[in-house]
């Protein structure tokens, strides 16, 4: 392991395994789904999907019916869900989260708000539950188990993992709605400020996709990227003040 792969590995101890655990899962916006093979009856099927994170900070994915890891879910719902950090080097000291649980289909009178969120972030997806043969699940969590780095993998609670969306639909509509009507300047400084590992210089339009109590995420092209902020908001005025800040940094 050589000195960087050592920092970043002393970097993750000392952060709470939970704290870590959610960073991992909301800086990513997709990952490896494992499904029994109904095709191959004993043997996983592995599949990269997007996702994005629901009201309750679980993930959400959109899926055909005609996909072979939905004929998949439909005959056995346990699925697992492998998401990894994105950085460079050895990937054997990047951070990685697998997520165990079930499939399950999103109820008629969630589906509205779900499409919200995750249209908001993968715009290219729009009109897919609509007009072609799409269909939204969560993942019903049961356990987790959060390898921070090369050789320390743990189990984390997915009850003290998963962080509730303090912004009701109707909040969080007008705060991306605002910024991205009247604010492109500001969401292109958060980008350009942001830690971001091999940085766009010719990007000139940035979108807001969606905003949590801990960050906010943007599209920018058709790359998806999570910022953090320096403290937690709780409700609209906290999220203005704060979204003001960055754009004075």
């Amino acid at each position: 392991m050589n000195t960087d792969d050592n920092a970043h590995a002393q970097s993750n101890d000392k952060i709470d395994p939970r704290d870590a655990a959610r960073k991992v899962l909301g800086e990513n916006f997709f990952g490896v789904l494992s499904t029994h093979s109904k095709k191959f009856p004993g043997h996983p099927f592995g599949s990269v999907v997007p996702y994005c994170l629901d009201r309750k900070g679980v993930p959400l994915i959109l899926i055909s019916r005609l996909a072979q890891h939905t004929q998949n879910i439909n005959e056995d719902n346990k699925v697992s869900l492998v998401v990894l950090e994105r950085t460079t080097g050895n990937v054997q000291t990047d951070a990685r989260l697998t997520l165990v649980g079930v499939a399950e289909k999103v109820s008629t009178d969630e589906v509205d708000d779900c499409a919200q969120r995750y249209y908001g972030h993968f715009p290219s997806a729009q009109g897919y539950h609509t007009e072609l043969d799409f269909e939204f699940y969560r993942l019903g969590v049961e356990a987790m188990r959060y390898i921070p780095g090369f050789g320390q993998a743990r189990w984390v609670s997915p009850s003290e993992v998963f962080k509730p969306n303090p912004f009701s639909p109707e909040a969080e509509a007008r705060i991306v709605g605002h910024m991205n009507d009247d604010h492109g300047d500001a969401l292109l400084h958060y980008y350009q400020v942001a830690p971001i590992a091999e940085k766009k210089d010719d990007v000139t339009a940035v979108t807001m996709a969606g905003i949590d109590s801990e960050g906010l995420a943007l599209v920018v092209d058709e790359d998806l990227y999570r910022i953090e902020f320096s403290r937690e908001v709780t409700d609209p005025m906290e999220a203005r003040q704060m979204l003001v800040e960055m754009a004075q940094s």
